[in-house]
């Protein structure tokens, strides 16, 4: 059976990016991934599949109430295989809610069993915990989470609000879920994601420190392992492959509450702060003096 594992995050916090390359090192270490993305702009997979046009599933679901799930998996030269699932009208339901009907049909249709599929990564789009994309992880669609988050302190605010979705949605047994810190600004803003990730019990499965051949093979369309297969950046990559597959420890979560969200917060900015006045009054200091 093909294990199921979806991405989580805030909007800019390079989600789609990070799901996109992983997919592509897993499917050079061999492994048959199926990416599902679930984006209004069909961006999910857009850098495995390049200009190659792909139908979105639920748009054509919701106009004839009966596809071919196999006519709407395409392959790409990355070898992984991507499923867009589109979108809805404003107003007119939640984009996320689809994915289990989706994730059933894979199965009835034989989609999985036809590609031989090892896992399904399913990028979900969302800011906040709605019910739609907790959907699949409280009915047991999911096996893991992992949710995507860099330096800001909106994006801490919604990964510890999809933590007590998750928490609520799981129940007693629970379900692993994992960090990964991408694009983190300095090494104190990423000590202080180390102490979020301790006071919280989650795991942090890897840190992506800012790379420019990440950047650069994002504006071109492209995964870094077509661009850069050699770079460090691709390197790091191969090794969070490698975690994403070793089996997770499940240990209870221990989300914030708002409150004592929102004091940790204002101290990390006070200290956020503090070092930034520091760095400014270092560097008026040093033009008066070559001044």
């Amino acid at each position: 059976m093909a294990q199921r594992i979806c991405f989580l995050g805030r909007g800019g916090s390079g989600k789609s990016t990070v799901a996109q390359n992983l997919s592509h090192a897993l499917a050079l270490k061999g492994y048959r991934v199926l990416l599902v993305g679930n984006d209004t702009s069909l961006s999910s997979t857009v850098l495995l599949r390049g200009e190659a046009d792909i139908s979105p599933a639920l748009e054509d679901y919701r106009e004839h109430y009966e596809i071919d799930l196999n006519d709407y998996v395409i392959p790409t030269p990355s070898g992984v295989y991507c499923l867009e699932l589109g979108s809805i009208d404003p107003g007119l339901g939640c984009l996320a809610r689809g994915i289990n009907m989706i994730d059933e049909m894979l199965d009835s249709q034989g989609v999985c069993d036809a590609l031989d599929l090892d896992m399904i990564l399913y990028d979900i789009s969302g800011e906040t915990p709605c019910t739609g994309y907790i959907l699949p992880i409280r009915e047991g669609v999911m096996h893991r989470c992992v949710i995507v988050t860099n330096g800001s302190f909106a994006s801490i605010t919604t990964a510890n609000s999809i933590l007590q979705a998750v928490v609520q949605a799981s129940g007693a047994d629970g379900m692993p879920v994992q960090l990964v810190v991408n694009n983190a600004s300095c090494a104190e803003t990423q000590n202080e994601l180390v102490s979020y990730a301790e006071k919280v019990n989650i795991q942090i499965l890897a840190s992506l420190d800012y790379c420019r051949e990440l950047e650069y093979s994002s504006l071109a369309g492209k995964t870094v392992f077509a661009t850069a297969p050699d770079s460090a950046c691709a390197q790091c990559l191969r090794q969070l492959a490698d975690r994403l597959l070793a089996v997770p420890a499940f240990s209870p979560l221990t989300p914030f509450p708002r409150r004592e969200l929102l004091t940790w917060l204002r101290c990390w900015q006070r200290r956020e702060l503090s070092r930034r006045l520091a760095l400014d009054h270092a560097l008026d200091h040093r033009e008066d003096c070559d001044g």
